[in-house]
């Protein structure tokens, strides 16, 4: 409802000589005593500020009782003070920013939310914006955007500090002209995913956002500013200026008049600026001239209809919700895997075409890996009632998952067995597989194999622990079993049966990354170091002479090729600026290879032969990796750079010697090629599957999850943000110390909120055991967590960083799977995200520039992130079992979200903190007497209690961050003695006023 106004109209433009009443603006300036009543009849709370300054005239102004009395009194005392809302009820968006792009975009957003409301400007581009609450709620603050909330206040009507000029309002409109209730309506939660929402996000460069306005209208602004001032980049923060402030004016429906623009324009300007140094290309000063020709170009552009606009606008999710109730995905699921059993079925029998391929990417949770045991122990029965290949092998991520599904298909009555590796412990016992694993490494990487040169050979030789060898006992168990399960290695290593009579391959979750090898043992200079003795010793053909006179060449060539490729220069135009050829490289690598020596393995060498043995199979180890190095280049020369594998010369470390890192992807073993595949997974991605395995026709089931809650907490949670490493200096490892205690905080918080139900915490591995000791939760880390079944009970799962690898890793991942890539490094990117309520949502999350390096990033990590969250089972929660998911990481995942907040407003204060120890109170010296592990004394105690503004800025209720409180006023024993207030979440009564007189002696009064 809009008030008729009965004061001199203030100010509504910083530029205007007189009010808008047509006095001089000292006569339209508006003093507490002229407005403070008006003000308090609409429905606010005003207060005196001090003139020329921000702070009120007043003692306890944030908790005191403003009424008519009291606001009569302060009209009395302080009429001409400036006049301050106080904040509570009434909602200040304070835009703290000096960036006018991103005012304007943090302002738009706010519009588009909540809905267009007054705007209050001191130092232009900062700028507030007013609503309100039908319930108050603290302070919020992310990075320079601050939601005044209870107990705060900012200035109505004043002269600003800064700029010395009165506050003014430039849509027109002032608190003078409305009651607080025509305001438009905001909640705790609007205001916390609203800070999500502009939160800056990770800083990976300095790409803007698609929304940001364009640099054909303010060109490219690169600003540095010095204590609030622009020192450099002035020109473009001129042009900037002159772009948003055209744009002001025509979203008030005004036209623009150059002159009046031009003065607003230079006295923005002027306010923001160092004008103290002369421009650098002319050596005169900036001028309100150059203020009129800037203004001149924008107007000429509005003119032509070539002015870009700035609309903000949210971008759009590249994902679509899920739409299928769990019991439609199960359906759905089962038909697929019928249809594909009968297509395998239908193969064995004909086998004239290709074998069938099905990929299957179901969410998680949805029992795909049940279904497909069920739906394959039929198919295998029908396969061996027809005398047709019926063995099944299934591949996991890890021995856990291995064991996890063979006990379920033994629970189905299917014949299975892991086949688990030498170096692995019996799942039953503890006790190694292999009591001899030196042995089986040195002959597994001579590329023999174990069992004829390790464990028994067809001669009869054979280790001295065979007969008790818990490895032995599994390969029987393996070659009896009809359905095998292993870990993805197999799939590269292969499995050693009597007969081929494998009916189907069954690939459980992502395998792609372990397919990826990678070698950085051979360095540059080794290349010069190494030796030639030995070549062509007891062989024949040749002169061992000459060999290793070319061997010397090539390397030599070979040494100066790479360095130069380190250097940016293309490897392959350096491997032919020194010469070097296909034949060349090839010929380099026969060489290498005729310096081998048979090891002469054999099972139950006995010392001497054996540590003999053992030398001979390390050189040779380190020649067969210089062959690979001279085969890598010679395909290189041949084919250029192509999938499958890369080389790269690494910057020289900290002694010099530059590193040789070659990657090649592992293909499938040829004894599993050729088979029908089932490739189950909850984050398949075609082109990362087919990277690995048969191309495949792939089918998605997307579940909803109505009964799972979302929360993303927006922030800093990289590793080197909360991992303390070894070596760190001792500032940057307190730093990190302290966002980790804040976090172990805040799981223990919610721990508390769920107790004694169990909660999940899934991190990095680093950090992993400073969660261990939460009475109700466990952990697990990131890459340790696909398929396992084991956590779907947990009420609530908090996922905590983010798997991200180094930009360049990833772009060494994507090269060796795909090839090329074209641009390098990641960058901070707005992403759209659908919300419960239907609505959409932007997040900042990292990106990265190339996109094929971008499937790569989003696998590693999002994929990984969403397998994780998928340990809580949410699709099978119902309304009384559900569960509550937050993600402490800036990311965005193709999920529904149905709260966004930021680290600041979650993290845990001092009243939390005090909470999370015992009892909170809200004395300072009560507080360092009873928790001496925050506070070192009372100085600190009160300190940190004005730091935190408690007591008055943030009242505290009875319900606080989703926990019930309960308190209690007390007063301690003694004259003069005032009473105080305590609280408290676990516990009762009595037992905290022991706890509280154990600290502060006896008290002489207790109420509830």
């Amino acid at each position: 409802m809009r008030v008729e106004r009965t004061l001199p109209a203030p100010q509504t433009n910083e530029n205007s000589n007189r009010a808008a009443n047509g006095g001089p603006v000292g006569a339209g300036h508006i003093t507490f005593g002229l407005a403070a009543e008006q003000l308090l009849s609409q429905g606010f709370e005003p207060l005196p500020i001090r003139m020329g300054g921000k702070a009120p005239a007043v003692t306890r102004w944030s908790s005191v009782e403003i009424d008519d009395a009291k606001v009569a009194q302060w009209c009395r005392t302080h009429a001409n003070c400036g006049v301050g809302l106080r904040t509570g009820r009434l909602i200040g968006l304070d835009i703290d920013c000096l960036d006018a792009h991103e005012a304007h975009r943090v302002q738009s957003l706010a519009e588009a939310r909540f809905g267009t409301t007054l705007v209050r400007v001191g130092q232009w581009p900062k700028r507030l914006l007013l609503y309100r609450a039908d319930h108050a709620f603290p302070k919020l603050k992310t990075g320079s955007v601050e939601i005044l909330g209870a107990g705060q206040q900012f200035v109505a009507f004043g002269i600003h500090s800064g700029t010395g000029k009165p506050y003014y309002w430039p849509m027109g409109e002032t608190v003078l002209d409305c009651k607080i209730d025509d305001l438009p309506l905001i909640t705790e939660d609007d205001a916390r995913a609203f800070l999500a929402e502009v939160h800056p996000g990770p800083q990976w460069g300095a790409r803007r956002s698609k929304s940001s306005a364009p640099s054909a209208a303010t060109g490219p602004v690169e600003v540095i500013r010095r204590n609030g001032r622009v020192v450099d980049g002035r020109d473009a923060w001129l042009s900037q200026i002159a772009f948003h402030s055209v744009h002001d004016l025509l979203d008030r429906g005004e036209t623009p008049v150059p002159v009046t623009l031009a003065s607003l324009v230079w006295e923005r300007f002027a306010n923001t600026t160092d004008l103290d140094r002369p421009r650098s290309s002319t050596g005169r000063a900036f001028d309100v001239a150059d203020a009129t020709r800037k203004v001149a170009d924008k107007l000429r552009l509005l003119d032509e209809g070539r002015l870009p606009g700035r609309e903000i606008s949210t971008p759009t999710p590249d994902y679509t919700p899920a739409a299928l109730s769990v019991e439609e995905g199960r359906t759905r699921l089962q038909e697929l895997l019928s249809a594909y059993c009968q297509q395998v079925l239908a193969w064995h029998r004909i086998h004239e075409e290709e074998p069938p391929s099905l990929g299957v990417r179901a969410t998680v949770g949805l029992g795909k890996s049940r279904a497909a045991r069920a739906a394959i122990r039929d198919m295998k029965k029908a396969l061996r009632n027809e005398g047709l290949p019926h063995r099944i092998l299934v591949f996991t991520p890890s021995h856990a998952l291995a064991e996890e599904t063979a006990c379920a298909g033994r629970d189905l009555g299917i014949d299975a067995a892991v086949l688990r590796g030498y170096e692995r412990k019996d799942p039953a016992t503890g006790d190694p597989m292999c009591r001899d694993i030196e042995m089986v490494r040195a002959v597994l990487a001579s590329g023999l194999s174990v069992q004829d040169h390790a464990c028994r050979s067809r001669e009869g030789n054979q280790c001295r622990y065979f007969d008790s060898c818990l490895k032995q006992q599994n390969r029987k168990d393996v070659a009896a079993a009809d359905v095998v399960v292993a870990p993805y290695d197999t799939l590269f290593s292969g499995l050693a049966f009597s007969e081929d009579n494998v009916g189907l391959i069954l690939v459980d979750e992502g395998c792609w990354q372990r397919a990826v090898e990678t070698c950085s043992d051979l360095f540059v200079e080794d290349l010069l170091d190494e030796p030639f003795h030995r070549m062509g010793e007891n062989r024949v053909g040749g002169s061992p002479v000459a060999a290793m006179a070319d061997l010397s060449a090539f390397r030599q060539a070979a040494a100066r090729a790479l360095r130069q490729g380190q250097k940016g220069i293309s490897l392959i135009r350096s491997l032919r600026a020194e010469g070097l050829t296909y034949e060349d490289c090839q010929h380099a690598a026969k060489l290498e290879e005729w310096r081998k020596t048979d090891a002469a393995f054999m099972p139950g060498l006995d010392r001497a032969h054996r540590a003999k043995a053992l030398r001979t199979a390390k050189a040779n180890q380190r020649i067969d990796l210089l062959s690979r190095l001279w085969r890598a280049l010679a395909d290189l020369l041949r084919h250029g750079e192509q999938p499958g594998q890369s080389l790269q010369v690494r910057p020289a470390g900290s002694d010099g010697r530059q590193a040789i890192e070659m990657r090649r992807v592992k293909r499938v073993h040829d004894s599993l090629r050729g088979k029908p595949v089932l490739h189950l997974d909850a984050t398949l991605r075609q082109s990362l599957a087919e990277a690995i395995l048969p191309p495949m026709e792939i089918e998605c089931i997307d579940v909803s999850a109505p009964h799972m809650h979302l929360r993303q907490v927006t922030g800093s949670f990289g590793k080197s943000m909360i991992c303390p490493l070894p070596g760190l200096p001792a500032e940057e490892l307190k730093r990190r110390g302290n966002r980790l205690r804040e976090c172990v905080d805040y799981v223990r918080w919610h721990a508390l909120r769920v107790f004694p139900r169990d909660v999940l915490v899934v991190t990095y591995q680093a950090i992993e055991d400073a969660f261990s000791d939460i009475p109700n939760v466990v952990t697990a880390h990131f890459n340790a967590v696909a398929g396992l079944d084991i956590y779907k009970d947990v009420v609530m799962l908090i996922s905590i960083g983010r798997p991200l690898p180094p930009s360049q890793e990833t772009e060494d991942l994507a090269r060796v799977l795909f090839g090329g890539v074209e641009e390098s490094g990641y960058v901070s990117d707005r992403v759209g995200l659908h919300m419960r309520t239907g609505r959409t949502c932007g997040l900042a999350a990292v990106r990265h520039k190339d996109g094929t390096a971008e499937t790569l990033r989003a696998a590693i990590c999002d994929d990984e992130m969403v397998q994780a969250i998928g340990r809580g089972r949410g699709v099978n929660r119902s309304a009384a079992n559900p569960l509550e998911v937050h993600i402490l990481a800036d990311v965005a995942l193709p999920l529904v979200y149905d709260r966004l907040t930021t680290w600041d407003a979650e993290k845990p204060y001092l009243f939390q903190q005090m909470l999370l120890a015992s009892v909170a109170v809200d004395s300072p010296a009560d507080a360092a007497a009873l928790h001496p592990e925050l506070f070192g004394n009372s100085n600190e105690a009160k300190l940190a209690f004005k730091r935190s503004a408690f007591k008055g800025q943030n009242p505290m209720y009875s319900s606080y961050r989703e926990m019930t409180l309960k308190s209690a006023a007390y007063r301690r024993d003694g004259r003069g003695r005032c009473w105080q207030r305590a609280w408290w979440g676990a516990g009762d009564e009595a037992q905290v006023r022991c706890l509280l007189e154990i600290a502060l002696g006896k008290l002489s009064g207790w109420r509830i």
